[in-house]
Order: C-alpha cells, then sequence, then structure tokens
C-alpha cells in the first residue's frame, strides 16, 4: 500500500471517528438540556401556577365568607364562586400530574377539605350572626382553611397546598437543572467539535496539497455543515437553558391575584418554541449521517484509485 493511500485511509478512518463521537456526545448534552424543558413548559409550569390559583381562589372565598357573615349570609354565592373555581382549578392541577401518585392524593384530601370547610360555613349561614354559635362555626372553618404562610407539615387546607407546591417546585428544579454532568458533557461536545474541525481542515489541506486540487468541496460542505450546525444547536441550547432558568426563578415564588396570569405569560413567553427546539435533536443524527457520507464521498473515490494503480 502506498504512502498516500495509508495517509488517506488514516484520515478516513479518525474523520469517520470523530463524526461518530461528536454525534454521539452533541445528542446526549443536546436532550440533557431539552428532555425537563417540555414537561416543565406544558405541565409542571401550569400545575405549580393552578396551586397558586387555587389558593387565591380559597383566600377570596375566605374573605367574601367574612363580608357575608357581617351582613348574615355567610354561605352566598360570591362565596361558592370562589369555592367552585378553586376545585375546576385543582382538578385542573391533577390532570397536569406534575409529582405523580403523591400529588393526586393530596389533591383528593384538599378537596375534601375544601368540601369541610363548605360545610362549616353553610352552618354559619343558618345561625344569627354574631352568635357564639356563629362564631364557633366561622372559627371551625378557618382551622380548616388555615393561612397561606402554615407548615407544610400542618394539616390544614393551606399546609396541604403549600405541601403540594414544594414537592413540585422541586420538580421544576429538577427539570430545569444544569448540573456538572451536563456541563462536562457539553465541554466534551465542544472539545470533539473543534477535533472535528481542525481535522477536516487537515484533510482539505492535505488533499489540496497531494492532489493539485484548491477544494474539495465534500470536504467544504462537511466544514460548514459541522460549523453552522454546532452554532445552531449552541443557540437552541443557549435559548432553552435561558428560559428554563427564568421560569424557574418566577415558579420558585408565590403569585396571588393578577400577578398569577403576569407570572403564566411569562413563563410561556421563556418558554416559547421549547418542543420546536427539543425536536432539533433527530437534527443531531441526520446530520452526523450526512458528515459520514461526505467523509466518505470526499475521500473513497481516491483510496480507490489507489488501489486500482497498485494492481495494476
Amino acid at each position: 500500500m502506498s504512502t498516500t493511500s495509508r495517509e488517506l485511509w488514516y484520515r478516513l478512518w479518525l474523520l469517520a471517528a470523530l463524526v461518530a463521537l461528536t454525534t454521539l456526545a452533541l445528542l446526549g448534552s443536546y436532550t440533557g438540556v431539552h428532555d425537563g424543558a417540555v414537561p416543565l413548559a406544558s405541565s409542571t409550569a401550569p400545575g405549580v401556577l393552578d396551586v397558586d390559583t387555587a389558593k387565591d381562589a380559597l383566600l377570596r372565598a375566605e374573605q367574601d365568607a367574612e363580608l357575608d357573615a357581617a351582613s348574615d349570609a355567610a354561605g352566598t354565592s360570591s362565596f361558592s364562586t370562589q369555592v367552585a373555581v378553586a376545585n375546576q382549578i385543582l382538578t385542573s392541577a391533577a390532570a397536569e400530574d406534575v409529582t405523580g401518585a403523591t400529588g393526586r392524593l393530596t389533591l383528593k384530601t384538599v378537596t375534601g377539605l375544601i368540601s369541610a370547610y363548605s360545610y362549616w360555613i353553610g352552618l354559619a349561614g343558618q345561625v344569627p350572626a354574631r352568635s357564639p354559635l356563629h362564631a364557633g362555626y366561622m372559627e371551625d372553618a378557618a382551622d380548616v382553611l388555615g393561612r397561606p404562610g402554615d407548615p407544610v407539615t400542618g394539616s390544614s387546607l393551606m399546609s396541604r397546598l403549600n405541601a403540594l407546591q414544594q414537592a413540585q417546585v422541586a420538580v421544576v428544579h429538577r427539570q430545569a437543572a444544569f448540573g456538572w454532568p451536563l456541563a462536562l458533557g457539553w465541554c466534551v461536545s465542544g472539545t470533539l467539535v473543534v477535533a472535528l474541525a481542525a481535522a477536516l481542515a487537515e484533510a482539505h489541506r492535505f488533499h489540496r496539497t497531494r492532489f493539485r486540487r484548491r477544494w474539495n468541496r465534500q470536504l467544504a460542505a462537511a466544514g460548514v455543515l459541522l460549523v453552522g450546525g454546532a452554532a445552531v444547536l449552541g443557540t437552541f441550547t443557549w435559548q432553552t437553558h435561558s428560559g428554563l432558568f427564568h421560569a424557574r426563578r418566577l415558579l420558585e415564588r408565590p403569585h396571588a391575584g393578577p400577578g398569577i396570569s403576569t407570572a403564566g405569560a411569562d413563563v410561556a413567553r421563556r418558554m416559547a418554541d421549547t418542543g420546536f427546539r427539543a425536536a432539533a435533536a433527530g437534527w443531531i443524527v441526520a446530520g452526523g449521517v450526512a458528515l459520514m457520507v461526505l467523509v466518505v464521498w470526499a475521500l473513497a473515490p481516491r483510496i480507490g484509485e489507489y488501489r486500482v494503480k497498485v494492481s495494476r
């Protein structure tokens, strides 16, 4: 085997190995960032904000009950409307299923506590306002409801919702995490991209020097595909990571009133096009196959020419 043929084989195998390793590294790193982004945008964030909305509706119901009690009309339509809103929102939160079986059990308990709370308010509406019995019923209702700052280990309705939201926020942190394995994966991916680009440039220089041709179109196309593809993947990853960071910051804080819809809109804006960017993982495999084809197409014919020359 001639020296040129050996050098061509060496470059072909080196480029093929680098293409395979770079494709696998980029695929693992890219999916590592985007795997948590889609569920966070589609279910986790709405689930967290649903709990905020339910808490807000129940606190409004409490305010309505107190106002109604002052006019001897506890448990009227305004109170019932807020309770119905809370139940509807919690049904939506159950459908999001952010925390699995534990969350579903908590939501069942909360639904039962809402019924108990409504029961005590209803009893208060059946006795004269400012009577000892009325005050006792309202106190029992307040004990069932609790306060927004109740500890997650408590037994009140708000305690249960706080515990559920704490578990949901833990899921948010896990889905938005960018730990050292991902950081290491992207360092390896970047190193392999640079190494592959350098190997393509060196193979192109060798081809130009040895065969007196200024351009090898296949190697040049492979270089453009590699650099352009890496730039697109890097941009998409930065956009998703930035969105995850800001979404996590928003969701780990409690919201109330108009702030809930504002937070929801902000999260939706930050996580816009996440599904499209996540689907780009398929482009990595296609790009790797295309690079492999271009490399073989660039060098295999020259190797074939030298095999024919040797056989003659």
